[in-house]
């Protein structure tokens, strides 16, 4: 692609309520579309792909009827249905928020274009994706339920998307939006003196963990864990020239920012 890509990753922490099934914040998906567009008119971003978590419309449906086991029998059917249905509301929500944004979004399903084998994405064909994206669209794109060789089905999860959108189309920078500002010492929704980290060098990431499983900060290594583990795929490609930030956009602002250069309120993912 002759213009740079930035992939940015919708976290379902940040556009739902996770606490709460079915639950979007329509307020943060509208702020996130208003902020994308001020940076895309100020020529911060010049091709854009947009993968976007499931949160609490995607989860619950695969935990209650156990989707993420594969197929099983012919009472998952309508299950599946259900939970197609359900995401594709969340999804209809970010096109339209992104649309009145006045961004030209072009919504594809990645169950139409990937197969999976044991839950990891084994065939893909991207051509409609990048002839789009080469017209000026910009993609929207999210976690699904993807035909899988041998399961039958499996879930296919928005970073495993990221990374893999990131490697094939070449990708200037690969951005994590949450609800949270980066990677912190510790939870920072249960300790307000939670420190973050500036950057996190993937080469160091069992030291850090071990550091942080000491302290007896379990769960919050192991979210970091899953993150970093998500990422991993792509090492060769931060090791030369792609950047991959972390950061909240809770609150408008942060992504300008990053994209301006200041990196002050968000983890850098680095290899030394």
């Amino acid at each position: 692609m002759t213009q740079e890509l930035t992939i940015l990753k919708l976290g379902g922490a940040l556009i739902t309520d996770k606490s709460n099934p079915y639950t979007a914040r329509p307020e943060i998906i509208d702020s996130v579309s208003r902020e994308i567009k001020d940076c895309m008119d100020e020529g911060l971003i010049q091709s854009l792909v947009i993968v976007q978590g499931v949160g609490s419309y995607g989860h619950p449906p695969v935990l209650e009827y156990k989707l993420y086991k594969g197929y099983h029998g012919e009472d998952q059917r309508l299950p599946l249905s259900w939970t197609q249905s359900k995401v594709n509301e969340l999804r209809t929500m970010v096109v339209d928020s992104l649309y009145n944004a006045e961004i030209p979004v072009c919504l594809i399903h990645p169950s139409s274009m990937m197969v999976s084998e044991k839950t990891k994405i084994a065939k893909h064909y991207l051509e409609p994706l990048e002839r789009y994206s080469a017209l000026g669209m910009v993609i929207l794109i999210g976690g699904d339920l993807l035909t899988d060789s041998v399961m039958g089905w499996s879930v296919g999860s928005g970073d495993a998307l990221t990374v893999l959108i990131a490697r094939e189309l070449d990708a200037k920078r690969v951005i994590f939006a949450s609800d949270v500002s980066g990677i912190y010492d510790s939870d920072p929704k249960l300790n307000p003196d939670a420190n973050l980290f500036d950057e996190i060098n993937l080469n160091d990431i069992e030291d850090v963990l071990e550091k942080m499983g000491a302290s007896g900060v379990v769960d919050a290594s192991g979210t970091m864990k899953g993150k970093l583990s998500s990422i991993e795929p792509i090492k060769d490609m931060i090791e030369k020239e792609l950047e991959v930030s972390i950061l909240s956009m809770m609150e408008s602002g942060n992504l300008m920012a990053l994209l301006k250069g200041d990196k002050s309120k968000s983890t850098q993912i680095v290899v030394k």
